[in-house]
């Protein structure tokens, strides 16, 4: 810097707990000497020759003059259209987008008669794991989108390429705040740094389709790619042009939002109110238009205003993609994973427009931006998409999770090394395991069972491990727990031939007390997991296309109303004191929970007798017993019925999907 200008440190909270300390920028007047005391431009989030993995940073900062509405930036290396583009400014703070070409770039802030430079280096990101953008026409090809806009150039390219670079940004600056560093998932560019924006034609008119649900338009989609451009280390997201609004109905057709596996689905029928370029993008923020209801479609949770309506869907399109990124639902009411998407527009401004339900603009805090929320957060910072650069993974999970009987605590180890653990309901993420993300991965790590229970607010918890080689494991809480499962059978020796899947083998009650006495003789066998393998019992001959039973005899001191939890690999039938309760007549893996039926436990002695038809391959069955409050009632080795009351409450979580 200039011996002749004066460097004054400017001392800034950002929003999280950011990992980068606020910078001075060194500012002078276009036609004057320096000012002494405070600069006239400060860029708080980013220091000279910061290099950054993505094309599109946004710069925040503060202003000696607090009536500024606006400032002006100028890439000088760059000649692309969005050279210069103007950004906000509000009391005294400014936010600005500016596009970066690979390699240097010197850029030039400018409010009023002051200026300021700053140097970003744009590193383009080797990293082959990436998100795609296809654009879903019907088998015309039919491009246009649904709008009120008079002469609506259809710009979608250019509307793709922008929210795309936007939700890339989005990670990046949001991920830096949490102090993960400015990671973000990679696109495809072409040579001029626009997305690549794919045009995916369906095989049927826009009516066909107007016909599916949300999931089958999904399934839909999904082939389609895999059938087209399959790639493996894509995730993508789809937004269709046959999104249709009806104002007669009522209703939006080929509207979903859907997300999982490697494809997110959102309906286009906003995409008038999305920005057609990265100059535009903060304008899109501010735009009061209100949308006619009567006529078109306002995703807006009651907004209705243009720019309510693309925050909400480009927010609720990047956390569709969170999905397939195998992040749950949040809990955290400003997370993207929740409907913290509607607040999508925050992070580029600086004050919030008024809107349908609200005749005065909005003065938010930083608490009341858009983020990722620590579990989220976490999760995202060992998720491959987030990588930045190519690695050698393995493929192969190395880790497990158990439930240690001495300590109670559950026991998560992983020979790559543990990147995150995340507590869950449902699906729905609410703490992760604090961890020190500056040191090595840890290999084991004891989570308290006490800790689990104190955030508990639904019914099927579950702990969720990712590892530092992007791969996940998922186990509930109650198979670590498999003392609620009736564990402890007697097998009878006799086997029967099962030669047709599609129907049961005959038995009769002669029958079934034949088998209650040829298992009696038998010892009581007792699996160390929930899963009760059926492999060990038989020997090989017997390990195709037949029918076996396993028996369990108990008292109970009461009558009580159950219901009896199945899952079966393959076909099942159950029967308690005689009768039957439970059949699934298909071939399938077993799972635990795959149906549920009422029964009623005798005072005194009580006999199950499962059956369980083996066409290949696995074989086996998971079976645990409620009472009418939900509470797991386990068989003692004894053959008593004792309650466990699990700690957790019935309450059903707040936040759903969008």
């Amino acid at each position: 810097m200039k011996k002749l200008l004066t460097v004054i440190i400017i001392l800034a909270v950002v929003c999280f707990g950011c990992a980068e300390n606020p910078t001075t920028a060194v500012t002078k007047e276009k036609n004057g000497p320096a000012k002494s005391e405070q600069p006239a431009i400060s860029v708080t989030n980013y220091t000279n020759g910061t290099t950054i993995r993505y094309p599109v940073p946004l710069l925040r900062g503060t202003l000696a003059d607090a009536n500024a509405t606006s400032v002006r930036i100028i890439n000088t290396s760059s000649n692309r259209v969005a050279r210069q583009m103007n950004g906000l400014a509000y009391e005294g703070n400014f936010k600005v987008l500016t596009e970066l070409v690979p390699g240097g770039n010197k850029l030039i802030i400018r409010a009023g008669n002051h200026e300021v430079s700053l140097a970003l280096n744009y590193e383009p990101q080797t990293n082959p794991y990436i998100v795609r953008v296809f654009y879903l026409t019907d088998k015309k090809g039919n491009t246009e989108y649904q709008t009120p806009i008079e002469n609506d150039p259809q710009d979608y390219r250019g509307k793709l390429d922008t929210a795309m670079k936007l939700m890339q940004t989005f990670c990046a600056e949001r991920m830096n705040d949490m102090g993960f560093g400015r990671v973000t998932f990679n696109l495809e560019f072409d040579d001029d740094g626009r997305v690549v924006v794919h045009k995916l034609r369906a095989e049927e008119g826009a009516e066909h389709y107007h016909r599916m649900d949300g999931l089958k338009l999904w399934s839909y989609t999904g082939r389609l790619i895999s059938r087209n451009l399959p790639y493996s280390k894509a995730k993508n997201l789809v937004i269709p042009a046959f999104t249709r609004f009806d104002p007669n109905a009522g209703k939006a057709y080929a509207h979903t939002a859907l997300g999982g596996g490697t494809l997110a689905l959102f309906g286009g029928g906003n995409l008038f109110t999305w920005p057609s370029s990265l100059s535009d993008a903060q304008n899109a923020f501010m735009d009061t238009r209100i949308i006619d209801t009567k006529k078109f479609f306002s995703d807006s949770v009651g907004r209705h205003t243009f720019w309510a309506t693309a925050s909400t869907t480009i927010g609720a399109a990047l956390h569709e993609l969170g999905h397939t990124f195998e992040l749950p639902h949040s809990r955290h009411n400003q997370d993207i994973m929740t409907r913290g998407f509607d607040r999508f527009n925050r992070v580029f401004t600086l004050i919030e427009p008024p809107h349908a339900g609200r005749k005065d603009s909005y003065e938010f805090n930083e608490s009341e931006i858009a983020f990722w929320a620590g579990p989220s957060a976490a999760w995202l910072k060992f998720n491959r998409w987030f990588a930045l650069d190519e690695k050698d993974y393995s493929e192969q999970n190395r880790t497990t999770i158990t439930l240690e009987k001495d300590s109670g605590n559950i026991l998560v180890t992983s020979a790559h090394g543990i990147g995150n653990i995340v507590l869950a309901d449902k699906g729905d993420a609410y703490t992760h395991v604090p961890m020190d993300y500056n040191q090595p991965a840890p290999l084991r790590v004891d989570v308290p069972v006490a800790m689990f229970v104190k955030h508990l607010i639904g019914e099927h918890p579950a702990i969720r491990v990712i590892d530092t080689q992007g791969l996940s494991t998922v186990v509930t809480l109650r198979e670590l727990m498999p003392w609620s499962f009736v564990r402890s059978w007697r097998f009878s020796p006799f086997t029967v031939p099962w030669d047709d899947p599609k129907s049961f083998v005959p038995v009769d009650s002669k029958r079934l007390k034949a088998i209650a006495a040829s298992a009696a003789s038998a010892g009581l066998s007792k699996s160390e997991t929930a899963y009760v393998d059926f492999l060990p019992h038989f020997p090989p001959e017997r390990h195709r296309n037949v029918a076996a039973y396993a028996v369990r005899t108990f008292t109970s001191d009461k009558a009580r109303d159950v219901r009896i939890f199945t899952g079966s690999d393959d076909a099942l039938r159950v029967w308690l004191n005689g009768k039957l309760v439970t059949q699934a007549l298909e071939l399938r893996a077993a799972s635990m929970d795959s149906e549920s039926n009422s029964a009623k436990i005798h005072a005194g002695e009580n006999t199950l007798i499962v059956e369980v038809s083996q066409g290949a391959g696995g074989w086996g069955l998971y079976l645990r017993i409620e009472d009418q409050k939900g509470n797991d009632l386990a068989l003692t080795e004894d053959g008593k019925v004792v309650t466990i009351e699990m700690p957790v409450s019935k309450t059903a979580p707040v936040d759903s999907e969008n």
